[in-house]
Formats: C-alpha cells, structure tokens, sequence
C-alpha cells in the first residue's frame, strides 16, 4: 500500500503547481507523441510481419545482371519454370504480373488494375478467400478457361456485395470472364492498386523467349535457409540454355554476369523507404531528449526550491533510497501523464504523417495505433522518466542538512556549482538542436536541388492520361494505332490543345521497358550480348507535346504513320554512347536479335534526355520507336497508351472537351490516370518532400524547446544572483556591464553546445547521404549557417533575462536580503 499512497501524495503536490506541472507533461506530450507517431508508421510498415501465415518464409525472386548495368530485374516464365522443376529448399514457387484491364458489363467501364497469377500464387501465400475458389492448376494452361478471382474492395464497391456475384460474367478487355472466388478484405498482392486476379498462362511452346517481366515469389520449405535457397538457385540457373533452348545462351549469361538474386519478401513490400523511416525516428528521439533536458532543468529548479524540505526530511530519519524514490516517483508521474497525452497527439498525427506521405509509402492501409504502438509508448514514457527524473534524484538525493537549514530552503548560497548541471542539460539541447536543423537544412536544399534539376521536358500547361482499347476488338497493331492518331488529331482540333502525342511511358516514372539493340554498323557475333537500352513507342507529336527538345534532325512525323516508314529517335546518352564523335542521325537500328526478320530501324533525330529514373538519377540511354512501323511484332503494348496533351491555360480545364473526343471514337474506353506536369515532378519529389517536412517540423520544435531551456537557466540564474547584481550595481558596475555578464554566460553555454552539435551533426548527416542530392552531407555552409543562427537565437534568449538582471534596483536587492 505504500506505492499507492505515495503516488497519490506526489498527483497532490504536482497539483499544487499546476504551472509547473503542466509545463512538463506539455513539453513530455511533444516528445513522446512524436516518436510515437513515427514508430506508429515504422512498425506498420517495416515491423509488424507481413499479413500473411509464416510470412518470414516468404522470399522474393529475382535477378541480377551487372554486365547489362541492371542492379536487379524479374522472371521470366523460362527461369520461372526451371527453378519450380528442380528446386528442393522452395516448397512452393508463384509467379504473378502486373496489368491494367478495363472492367466492362454492369456499370460505367472503369480501368482497374489487375494480375495475372500461376494457380500456385495463392498456395504460396496461403490465404484462402472469403467467397468461392481461386485457381486450379489446370486453369492457367494454354486454352483453360476465363476465370476471375475479384478483391473484396471491387466486390464493395463495384457489386455491392453482393453474394450472387460467383457464376457471374464480367468483361475484361471486352472478354467474359467468369467470377470464381473473391479475397479477403486487405489482401493485394502484389500491391495496394491490385482489384482482381486472372490466371497467368504459361506456354510450353514458348519457353525459351526472354521475357523477363514476371515478378517471383517462393515459400521455403521447412528446414530450409535463405542461404541454402541461394546456393542453390546459382547452381540450377547455369542450365538454363540447355534446359530451355532460345534467346538467351551460355555466352549471354556470362558476358552479363547473370544470376538469381533472393531476398525475403517485406525488403521488396519495403522497399528503400526502410531507411528513410529509421532516420526519421532517430531523429524525433533527439526531440524527446531535449524535452527530457528541458523537464531535467525544470526538476532542478524544482529540487532546489525544496531543498529545506528534503533536509527536513533528512532529518527526521529519511534514507537516501527515500529522497531517490520521491524525486523518481514525481518524474515517472510526470512521464506517464506526458506519455498518456502524446499518446493522444500521436493518434492525431499519424492520419496526418499519412496524408503527407508519398503516395507509394508501403502498406499504408496497415498503418495504426495499436497494441506495439501502446506499449512503446509506456516504456518511452518510464525510460524518459527515470532518465530526467535520475538528474535531480542524483544531484539532490543527499542533501546538505546544515547549508539547506541555514540557508532556509533559499538555496542563494549554493553558488556557481548548482548551476553546472543546469548548464550541461542545456548545452545538450543545444547540440541537439543544431544536429536536427543541420540535417532538416541539408534535406531541404536536396528539396531545392532536386527542384531545379531539369526533368528533360515542360512541366508547364501538360496533361497526361492514360487511354487502352478493349483487347478482343482489335485485330491488328496497326488498327490500334490507327485510332490512337485518329484522336491525337482531334485533340489538336479543340481550342485548349496546342499539341497533342502519345507513348507507353512517361519520364520519371522509372518505366522499366528494357529491350535489346542491335546496331547495323556494329553486328554482333554469333551468341554475343546485344546491348540493353530504354524503349518507349510513341506517336506524332509525342516530342511537342511533351516540350522535349530536338538536337538533330526531326522528330516523328505524321508522314511516317501514313507511310509506314522504320524510323527511330535515340537520346543525346544513347548518341554519345553508341556513335561518339559522329552524328546518330542516318544510323540504322533494330530491337530484336540477328538472324530474325525484323526491318532495320532508320534513327532520324537526336533528342535531349528526359530524366526516366526519376530526378536524382542521370537519364538513361533511350530509344524511341514510332508508334506504326512496317513489322509490328515486337511492338505489344499499343493498345495502351499514356496521352500527352499540351493545353493553352490549366491543363485540367481541357479534360471535358477530351473526354468528349475520346467517348465520340468508342463511348466503352475510360480515361485513367489523369496527372498534369506538375504531379509528375510532386510525386518524383514526394518522398524527399516527405522527409524533409517531418525534419524541418522536429528540427522547428526541437529550436524552440532549446530556445526556452537557454532562456528558462538564464533567468534562474539571474533570480538567484539578484542580490550580487544590486551589490555590483551599487559599487558603479554600469548596466551594460552587467547585461553583457548575463549574455555571455548564456553564450558560454550555446558555444559548447554548438561545437558538440558541430560534431555529431557531422556523425548524423552521413548517415543521411543516400537521402541527400546535389549537396555534400557535410556541406559547410548548412553547418555554419545553423551554427551561427542557433548562437544568435541563445543569445536573444540569454539578452531577455540580461535586461531583468541590470533593472534591478540595488536598494530593493539589499533590503529584500
């Protein structure tokens, strides 16, 4: 019973100063909560295991191929096939791929995201659905029926519900497809976008070709290792030519330094977003430390005001363990009260934290408070307590009977030794401010620098969407591309529309359309590696409308559509790196490998680069291909294609008289997708934009928690040296003298601090160097610049209680002593 009689008696005498208190717990509530918020998003996105049974079996499967400058790229349904015959640590292999599909039959169309997925897929991940079946094994084989699994979210939204939905037909593409299953709610492997599942056939006949454009996934079996799952796929993928005769050979694979590359399945879901989430969270810790300095130097002062009282206590025959336990008991109280209230800021400020966050932040859906959250907050809230709450518990948990007695619970006489303490917690928050406004000043000037990167194109009065044909509709590549210039001309005829043209990709977006090249002037011999360039198809107009600039010769025309003439654009990286120190233009090109019956590609212009892999990468070598050409074999995605429209005024304003067009050529073709210039650039800045709001916001706090400690010690100090100010004031030391004292001790203070700030900023910022971009991470101008501002704020702040110290009236000093 004498914990709780103690913990009551501490609320009551924390009652008793409700300024003070509420101070604390204010100052507490800012430091937990932030971190709360943060480890909130940290532990749905990186912690918590992934929503599926033994998810820590999952493994990822990929490739990698150094000698073609590709860090990391997918299957094929070859390699696929291979490692699922030979395999012995996998217990199961799946294979899935990303498409778009335009979901007709009851309703308005809509263009809906959808994947294609091998029977085994669901086997693999082992979730069953809420409703019906998924695949059988026989359904994803040449000829096997049309069979759709739908996502509980389409179910929602576009059936209601509905329990009468399997058996139904829907369109796909314009094809029917029957509703055989629907997944549970939050299921959408293999991103957030997925709304349904159809089956991925794999043809015997065809393995061989090299399509590598599936993403993998396996479940180990039991027993097995990632390590040995390793071992054993480099061992399986050199039979690969021999297994499998076609496109790839031996000669290829080791020019390439292909191999598999296997990591478990939440790095993919992750991604790089795992370290920006890290520094983010070690960062809003410096806030809880300055607001844990700050509370410190509230309980000295606290501590010492009461000095007389734990004498009196002394003795009366109190232990040391006493005092220790009265000052922890009234900081753990302080600390679960702050931790109570940050706990409620953090629930407010994760839906906030997500709003702001980039848009392809992981599992976003699985982000929110709940038990991991909660009880991170309590130990933060008890290990803060016991950290601020040791400083006094330490420094006053033997008391000075005979000084504190004396001195009647005034403390005056304790002199310059009481405030040391008071001055390292400062100059603490100091350095830790400094090492936060340095980092959120770094990230800002990336902000800056990526800003003023020139993308390649014009940003300005561009709209961009996304139109696909239905599939089953069209017989031939050149009809598709015949009612794509068809529309491209109508757009050009409405009055909001300067140009208008279209391709399969947009800049920025890292499209990953890697096709071979062949170079007529440089053939390659028998089983060589072609080179491996970017390929985007587009139409007339495309260069125009986009505002990417010509360097040599023309772009594509009109004519080249009507002629059906072989032309191709190259980029200044390709020019320079295919045909250095001689014109591109005249250089005959061609996509597919020797020996196969595809027509030369005549290159007819020099563009500039468009930046592809987003701002902070170099653009990369590309290739643009016509969208008509006299073989269109090898060109498979011109029933979709990305319009891009340049407007007279906001290019939103010229949607309607779009749609309009688009609906007078085929009413049944939604629109997708719709993004101005502008969105392009946010969203290939949204993560940097992202981290540096929540840097600037900690660093902003963590300034102003500082500003006010420096304030907070210098006033202390100022009130308890009153009486030497008006004995100083009364030998003739003139006001100025005394204001510069006050001023320079507070400075004394900030200097320390700043040089330790100096240091661990350099410490910090390299960790942050995969974030930063256009700026060194120790930039000496971000260094100095924060630098010098943080001295001149603890200067203003050390001036303020300066002004107090040299208004006092000596005569009022003395007789008040």
């Amino acid at each position: 019973m004498e914990a709780p009689r103690q913990i009551r008696q501490v609320v009551r005498r924390l009652l008793r100063t409700p300024a003070f208190s509420a101070i604390a717990v204010l100052t507490l509530a800012i430091g937990i909560g932030a971190n709360a918020a943060i480890f909130t998003v940290v532990e749905g996105v990186m912690l918590r295991p992934l929503p599926y049974p033994d998810s820590d079996r999952l493994i990822g499967l990929w490739h990698t191929a150094p000698g073609l400058d590709l860090p990391e790229f997918e299957q094929s349904n070859t390699t696929y096939t291979l490692y699922r015959e030979r395999t012995a640590t996998f217990e199961e292999l799946g294979l899935v791929r990303r498409y778009g599909t335009t979901l007709g039959g009851e309703g308005t169309p809509e263009r809906v995201m959808a994947a294609g997925a091998t029977a085994s897929l669901f086997n693999v991940l082992r979730v069953m659905p809420v409703r019906g079946r998924t695949f059988s094994e026989t359904e994803d084989d040449p000829g096997g029926p049309n069979v759709v699994v739908l996502s509980h979210e389409l179910w929602s939204e576009r059936f209601g519900l509905r329990e009468s939905v399997l058996g139904e037909t829907i369109l796909l593409d314009g094809d029917p497809y029957e509703v055989v299953g629907v997944m549970p709610a939050g299921f959408a492997y293999p991103n957030a976008e997925t709304r349904l599942w159809t089956p991925h056939v794999i043809d015997p006949a065809e393995l061989g070709l090299a399509n590598f454009a599936y993403w993998g996934i396996g479940r180990l079996a039991p027993g097995a290792t990632l390590d040995e799952a390793r071992a054993e796929f480099a061992a399986i993928l050199p039979a690969l030519p021999e297994a499998y005769p076609g496109e790839v050979t031996a000669r290829m694979m080791e020019q390439a330094s292909f191999a598999p590359l296997l990591r478990p399945m939440k790095d993919d879901v992750v991604g790089d977003a795992a370290q920006m989430l890290w520094i983010l969270l070690g960062t809003v810790g410096f806030v809880l430390l300055i607001a844990c300095a700050n509370v410190a130097n509230l309980l000295l002062v606290r501590a010492e005001g009461r000095q007389r009282e734990m004498a009196v206590r002394t003795a009366m025959g109190a232990g040391r363990a006493d005092v220790v336990r009265a000052f922890l008991a009234e900081s753990l109280v302080l600390a679960l009260a702050g931790g109570a209230l940050g706990l409620a800021l953090a629930a407010m400020g994760v839906k906030a934290l997500v709003a702001l966050g980039p848009e392809n932040l992981p599992r976003v859906g699985e982000i929110g408070v709940g038990p991991p959250v909660f009880l991170f907050t309590v130990v933060v809230s008890v290990v803060a307590g016991l950290v601020f709450g040791a400083v006094p518990a330490v420094k006053y948990g033997r008391p000075k009977l005979s000084l504190a007695l004396k001195e009647g619970g005034r403390g005056g006489g304790l002199g310059k030794e009481s405030h040391r303490t008071n001055n390292v917690l400062v100059a603490t928050q100091i350095a830790l401010a400094l090492m936060l406004l340095i980092a959120s000043g770094l990230m800002v000037r990336t902000f800056v620098e990526l800003r003023s990167v020139d993308p390649g194109f014009e940003p300005e009065d561009l709209l961009t969407f996304d139109v696909a044909l239905i599939p089953g509709e069209i017989e031939s590549a050149a009809q598709s591309a015949s009612f794509f210039q068809q529309l491209l001309d109508n757009l050009r005829a409405l009055p909001q529309v300067v140009e208008a043209g279209a391709g399969t990709s947009l800049p920025l977006e890292g499209g990953w359309s890697n096709n071979a090249l062949v170079l007529e002037d440089r053939p390659l011999a028998e089983g060589d590696l072609p080179d491996i360039v970017r390929t985007n198809i587009v139409a007339p107009g495309y260069f125009e409308s986009m505002g990417i600039g010509l360097l040599e010769g023309r772009t594509i025309e009109r004519r080249d559509h009507e002629r059906v003439t072989d032309v191709a654009i190259v980029n200044r990286t390709a020019a320079e790196r295919f045909w250095p120190g001689e014109s591109a233009v005249g250089k005959r090109v061609s996509p597919n490998l020797p020996g196969e019956d595809t027509p030369w590609m005549t290159v007819v212009g020099v563009v500039e680069d468009v930046r592809d892999d987003g701002l902070a990468r170099p653009a990369p070598a590309m290739v643009y291909y016509a969208m008509a050409t006299s073989d269109m074999r090898f060109i498979t995605a011109i029933s979709r294609l990305t319009l891009t429209v340049r407007t007279r005024g906001a290019p939103t304003d010229a949607l309607p008289g779009v749609r309009n067009e688009l609906w007078a050529l085929d009413a049944r073709v939604p629109i997708a997708d719709v993004r101005t210039g502008a969105d392009l650039l946010a969203a290939a800045a949204a993560r940097t934009s992202f981290t540096m709001v929540m840097l600037v916001i900690a660093a902003a706090v963590a300034l102003l928690l500082g500003t006010i400690g420096v304030y907070g010690v210098i006033s202390y100090i100022v009130s308890r040296r009153l009486r030497e100010f008006g004995i100083r004031m009364a030998m003739g030391a003139a006001e100025g003298r005394i204001r510069g004292m006050v001023v320079r001790q507070g400075l004394v203070v900030a200097v320390v601090g700043v040089v330790i700030g100096i240091l661990g900023g350099l410490a910090l910022t390299r960790l942050m160097g995969s974030l930063l971009f256009g700026i060194s991470a120790t930039d000496p101008l971000t260094f100095a610049f924060f630098a010098v501002a943080l001295l001149l704020v603890s200067a203003l702040a050390s001036y303020l209680p300066a002004r107090r110290a040299s208004s006092v009236d000596p005569a009022e000093a003395l007789r008040y002593e």
